[in-house]
This record gives structure tokens, C-alpha cells and sequence, in this order.
């Protein structure tokens, strides 16, 4: 059995590896490269094309499988799904990477990869509970639950893309449990499907372990959630969910902890659910100084310790899980004493969030305002004097921002903005064409630490988005001698005409 496992894994391996690198060789990855935003943790332009490597892995690895597997095993409609399902996600994210798709339309896509798959058999007929020899049948539940499933796995790969390595990590640790699913269930398909795949995103992780040269993109992130999905239904006994499916869910414990609290603080500070932000585990975890590299293996042992909770189904019909929860537990306890969180200051902190909800909808209202405003800026002079005033509206009393070899200040008068010890202070750094940083200070009479660091990011979010709206509708950076194009619709010069910030 060795052979066939070491066979697998690195043809997926090579076979992945070798399309990034040739990719990259040939220049393909210009145009379909991440730009760096606030809240992302990358100092560079990187190309997002690692999913098109995982596609050729998972590709080559399905076709092979015809060869080997009997021609009754290949005729299955499930097979078909698997790989159709496969391509479609990834497709998806491929067209979201080179022009970015909104996110209606991408969830009506992911709902309709979900219901054909569903289609194709890869459907939850029955919840089975485990350790009980009991089933509740779903009858007509069953197509919304599978399409919640496919579409919930799908995203919860994505939103986990936000470290070098961190996705693809999870997703091979996944992929190495799917196989170990399928090889004690003697299924032979998804077990050649989860090696061929551990091998792909295994040479994927050689270019994009930190520091990174690609990122996997939607592409590669919707591919590998929609793989795990349905790979874990097809070792499933028809259609139910018992270990099969709940192993995939514990060993998905760090993903979904992160983006279960990432939607909780969001609403309950006003923000919208979905808004990208600096807070999620591995933000937290830089900020106390461990390298990128450090971070991401300090997430892989999380993810290593929630994989062995999803071995543990199988062992001795789950026996031992009880004493694995009660070990979590246990690490849990001690990891907020060490971080001095108490139930006090949990509630403290909650009802700080309540009480800031109409600052955030301020400072969001005056966000979307200043973006909308570079449709009718003629310099970047005139865009940073509406910053100025939005910065000024948002309660800060000084600001310095740096745009490549130009700076801009200001202070607003009868303020303490001259004595440090009395103002909070944050610094946010843009890395694109233009290196940008951005310093603001606001009076800590005015601002509790977390309100403060609330603001500054939504301040930071609007000039880094009003200066890629800059370059869209300019095709050029932007800088404080930009000038903008000449606009063809004498009502949209005449608008620029008469727009000149006097404030």
C-alpha cells in the first residue's frame, strides 16, 4: 500500500509545483496579483494564481483514477460530481481573482455548484447522531442542508486566507484525514481524490509557506472547500452524516471558532458581518511579535490538535473523544487566565462594543462618503483636503500621512494635539506602488482604546479604498501631484468644475 499512497502524493505534489513555477517563469501571474490592503498581512503585490496549480493536480489525479479503478466504480454519477463540482468552484474563484465578482453573485454561483451536487448524489439524506444507532431523515431538507454545507465549507477555507501557508496547511491536514476516511472505508475513489489533492496543495506550500511568492486566490480556496465537502459525503453510508462528516467539522475547529467570533464582534460593534478586518487569530497572534513563519506553525499545531479530535471518531467507536474535549477544555481554561480574560472583563468589553455602535455608523457613512468623492476629485491635492475633513469629522485631532516621497499633516486647533501623553496613537501601513503609511492621534478623553483602534482602521480602509478607485478610474497611482483623466461627459467636467474642497 505504500507505493500507490507515495504515488499519488507526488504526482499531485509535482504535478502542482511544477504549473505554479512554470506559470510564474512565463509572466502569467501578472494581472491576477493581490493587492496589499490594510487588513492584510502581506508587504507585497502577489500573484494569486496557486489555485490554477491545484486544478491541474486534482485534474491529472481524476483522470489516472480511470485507469486504475474498474469501469462500474468510474460510471458513478457521484465521480462525476466530484470532479465537475471541483472545476466549477474553481472557475468561480478564477474569474473573481482576474475581475472581482460581487458578492451576490458569487453566493448564487456557490448555491448553484451546491445543488448540483446535490444532483449528483453528493446530498445529506439523514442526520445520524453519533454513538447512537439513531437517524432523523431530512426528506425534502436535504438539498437546502447540502447547499449549506458545500456553500459553508467553501467560504470558511477562503476566509482563512489571510496568512501565507495558513490555508493550504488546514486544507492538506483535511485532505490526509479524507484519505485516512476513505481508506478504512475500502473506498477507493475519494481516498486516490484526498492523495492526489494532499500531494497538489503540498506543492503548493512550497511557494506560498512565508514568505509567500503566490497565494492559492478564490480559485484555489473554493476548490479545496468544495473538495473537502464533497469527499466527506462520498465517504459517508448514504447520504448520513455520522463520523464521516463530524471528523471534517472538528478537524475545521480553528476556521470556525475564528470566523463564528469574527461575525459576532462585527455585530455587535455595527460593522457589516462581512467587512475584512485586523482581528482575526492570526492578526492577534502578530501583534505580539511572532514572525509570520512562527504564526502559521503556531495555527498548525491548533489545527494538528482539532485533526487528532477527528481521528479520535474512529477510535474504539469514539471512546476517547470525551477525554480529548476535556483535555481542550482544560488548555482553554488555562489560555485565558494566562491572558487574564475573566467573565468581568468580557462583559465589560461587550458592553463597550454596544455602546460604540453610532460612532461606527458614523465613521462608516463618512468612509463610503469619501469614496464616492474620488469619482469627482481632479488631484490627489483635493482628495487628501476631503480626507482632512473626514479624519476631522471622525473626532481625530492630528494626522500625518505619507505618500511615497510627499507628506501631508494637520492638527485641529484647540486641541491638546500637541502633548503626546494625552492622545492615543495607531499607524497603519499600505504597501503598494505607492508605499503609503498613515498616523493618527485622537485625545484619549475622547476615545476609550478599543473605540480608538476601531476608527483609525475604518479611517484607514476608506483612503486605501479610495485610492484603488483612484488607479481604477485613472489607471495610474496615486500620489499628491496625481492628476486625474479628462472625463469625456461635459456634466461630469462641469461637476469637477465647480468642486473645489474650501475646508
Amino acid at each position: 500500500m505504500l507505493f500507490p499512497i507515495l504515488f499519488f502524493l507526488l504526482l499531485g505534489c509535482f504535478t502542482s509545483w511544477l504549473v505554479i513555477h512554470f506559470l510564474l517563469s512565463i509572466g502569467f501571474a501578472q494581472g491576477n496579483t493581490a493587492q496589499p490592503q490594510h487588513h492584510h498581512t502581506h508587504t507585497g503585490v502577489i500573484p494569486r494564481i496557486g489555485g490554477v496549480g491545484l486544478v491541474f493536480g486534482f485534474a491529472v489525479t481524476y483522470l489516472l483514477s480511470f485507469f486504475l479503478l474498474d469501469s462500474q466504480d468510474n460510471k458513478s454519477i457521484v465521480h462525476y460530481g466530484v470532479f465537475v463540482g471541483g472545476v466549477g468552484a474553481f472557475l468561480l474563484g478564477f474569474i473573481d481573482d482576474l475581475k472581482p465578482l460581487g458578492a451576490k453573485l458569487k453566493l448564487l454561483v456557490q448555491i448553484a455548484i451546491g445543488v448540483l451536487a446535490y444532483f449528483c448524489s453528493l446530498s445529506i439524506e439523514r442526520l445520524g447522531l453519533p454513538f447512537l444507532q439513531y437517524s432523523v431523515e431530512l426528506g425534502p431538507l436535504a438539498l437546502p442542508v447540502t447547499v449549506l454545507w458545500f456553500v459553508a465549507i467553501m467560504n470558511l477555507i477562503n476566509l482563512i486566507d489571510g496568512l501565507d501557508g495558513l490555508a493550504g496547511g488546514v486544507g492538506l491536514m483535511l485532505m490526509v484525514l479524507l484519505a485516512y476516511l476513505g481508506f478504512t472505508k475500502a473506498a477507493a475513489f475519494p481516498t486516490i481524490l484526498a492523495l492526489g489533492m494532499s500531494g497538489a496543495i503540498l506543492g503548493f506550500l512550497f511557494h506560498n509557506f512565508p514568505p509567500a511568492k503566490v497565494y492559492m486566490g478564490d480559485s484555489g480556496a473554493y476548490m479545496i472547500g468544495y473538495v473537502i465537502a464533497a469527499l466527506s459525503l462520498s465517504n459517508s453510508e448514504k447520504g448520513a452524516v455520522a463520523a464521516a462528516l463530524i471528523a471534517p467539522i472538528l478537524a475545521l475547529a480553528l476556521p470556525i471558532v475564528d470566523v463564528g467570533f469574527a461575525l459576532f464582534r462585527r455585530g455587535i460593534k455595527g460593522l457589516p458581518l462581512f467587512r475584512p478586518d485586523k482581528e482575526h487569530i492570526h492578526h492577534r497572534l502578530l501583534r505580539t511579535g511572532l514572525s509570520r513563519r512562527n504564526t502559521v506553525l503556531v495555527l498548525y499545531g491548533i489545527s494538528l490538535f482539532a485533526l487528532v479530535g477527528g481521528l479520535l471518531m474512529f477510535a474504539n467507536q469514539g471512546r476517547f473523544l470525551p477525554i480529548f474535549f476535556g483535555f481542550a477544555f482544560v488548555i482553554i481554561l488555562f489560555a485565558l487566565k494566562g491572558n487574564n480574560i475573566s467573565a468581568a472583563t468580557i462583559r465589560a468589553s461587550l458592553d463597550e462594543s454596544f455602546q460604540m455602535r453610532q460612532d461606527t455608523k458614523n465613521a462608516l457613512f463618512l468612509k463610503d462618503w469619501f469614496i464616492a468623492e474620488v469619482d469627482r476629485c481632479d488631484t490627489g491635492q483635493h482628495l487628501w483636503s476631503d480626507f482632512h475633513f473626514v479624519l476631522k469629522k471622525m473626532g481625530f485631532c492630528k494626522a500625518r500621512l505619507v505618500l511615497g516621497d510627499e507628506e501631508r499633516s494637520f492638527f485641529v486647533p484647540g486641541t491638546c494635539h500637541e502633548y503626546e501623553s494625552e492622545l492615543r496613537h495607531l499607524v497603519h501601513e499600505f504597501r503598494g506602488e505607492v508605499p503609503t503609511s498613515l498616523e493618527l492621534w485622537g485625545e484619549q478623553n475622547n476615545f476609550s482604546e478599543q473605540q480608538f483602534a476601531l476608527v483609525c482602521d475604518i479611517a484607514a480602509e476608506a483612503w486605501g479604498n479610495a485610492a484603488v478607485r483612484w488607479q481604477e478610474l485613472n489607471q495610474a497611482p496615486l500620489d499628491m501631484y496625481a492628476v486625474a483623466k479628462e472625463v469625456e461627459s461635459y456634466r461630469a467636467q462641469k461637476v469637477r468644475n465647480l468642486y473645489r474642497p474650501t475646508y
